[in-house]
């Protein structure tokens, strides 16, 4: 799929024939399929724990301290009263591949945790999925073909003017991930890959 934005300069509007140039810039889309889930972890504490505390309790796992979306308070029954504590919230991405074991670590966890009986407590759910980092990276955006992109685009809005010579060439050709939506299900995600902005002489009149 193909986006492009474009901006004629003054010198087109006044349909001058010296110095006449357009501008487009010219971007790409790719989808791309999910390779992690994305994984909320949760670990409730006594109100006097620290950060490194709600971390340790989560040793093992891969997920530290650099890991933390958030905290805040929440009331958790115990006996016939309700106790405040902190909730750590811990964002995990997990490789898909791998996503059933991961799973059942953060269940054996969970478990032992409960076991000890001693105010803390783990919980998780998965969030949804999306494109890691490595696997965008791994796209290449091809020059050549932007540049062919922007000269077509540059060639509809020229009217009578012939596209000419390649004046500057600026932006970038390089890949950016976004996430996929918030499902657990979702099955592609749309990445802006690739953005050029061209700049091309304009020839002939009218």
């Amino acid at each position: 799929m193909f986006r492009y934005a474009m901006l004629l300069l003054p010198a087109l509007a006044l349909a001058q024939t010296t110095a006449n140039s357009v501008t487009v810039t010219a971007s790409r889309n790719t989808n791309l399929a999910p390779d992690q889930a994305v994984i909320a972890v949760y670990v409730g504490t006594p109100t006097t724990a620290t950060l490194d505390d709600a971390a340790a309790v989560l040793q093992g796992t891969g997920i530290t301290a650099a890991n933390l979306s958030g905290v805040g308070t929440t009331q958790v029954a115990s006996g016939r009263q309700s106790v405040l504590q902190l909730q750590w919230t811990f964002s995990d991405p997990a490789d898909l591949a791998a996503l059933k074991s991961t799973l059942a670590a953060l269940t054996t966890l969970q478990q032992s945790v409960a076991a000890k009986n001693d105010g803390t407590s783990v919980s998780f759910s998965v969030q949804g999925t999306q494109v890691s980092s490595k696997l965008a990276q791994q796209q290449t955006c091809s020059l050549p073909d932007l540049i062919s992109d922007a000269r077509s685009q540059a060639a509809k809005l020229a009217a009578n003017l012939t596209v000419g010579s390649v004046l500057a060439v600026s932006g970038s050709a390089a890949s950016t991930a976004t996430s996929a939506g918030g499902s657990a299900f979702s099955s592609a995600a749309t990445v802006p890959a690739c953005s050029l902005t061209v700049k091309f002489a304009l020839t002939g009149g009218i």
